[in-house]
């Protein structure tokens, strides 16, 4: 079993390239996890306070959050988990132990989509994913799914 990496701005856009793994990886089920990076806190107080994960949930919209639920009833059988994960960090050591963490075994970098940070720590962690010299494939959201690009789940439901 696979476990595939997507960076994720949590738009419902992000949750398209999901068509394309499947597309590629029909013969067995695959984990996929979706990460949102995130800088570490720079001020004093910021870093004693921090814990993973308390503030960022809040980051994740209904509509993504929508969205990985219908995508785990649409492909039940050939995704065996589906969950979010965030990165803390820019540095390429951070990431590759992130990755060696999670056991990623391959990482999907979408090439036609504008990442728009949701907050002010959030950043495209696309250099990264390049450095790290992990397996990567670029992929773009499928040209017989244009309607998946909209912002509504009712869109991604129609997708096929």
């Amino acid at each position: 079993m696979k476990n595939i990496l997507i960076p994720t701005d949590f738009s419902i856009r992000s949750l398209g390239y999901v068509h394309s793994i499947i597309a590629q990886h029909a013969y067995e089920p695959v984990n996929i996890i979706f990460m949102h990076a995130l800088e570490m806190p720079d001020s004093l107080f910021d870093l004693i306070t921090f814990t993973r994960n308390s503030r960022h949930i809040d980051l994740i919209t209904a509509d993504f959050k929508d969205g990985c639920e219908i995508i785990r009833n649409k492909y039940s059988s050939a995704i065996n988990q589906l969950k979010i994960e965030f990165f803390h960090g820019n540095t390429t050591a951070a990431f590759r132990n992130f990755l060696l963490a999670q056991n990623i075994d391959l990482i999907i970098q979408p090439i036609d989509h504008d990442y728009n940070p949701p907050s002010k720590r959030s950043y495209n962690p696309e250099k990264l994913i390049k450095r790290c010299r992990y397996p990567m494939v670029t992929t773009q959201l499928l040209k017989s799914k244009p309607s998946v690009a909209k912002s509504t789940i009712s869109a991604l439901l129609l997708a096929e």
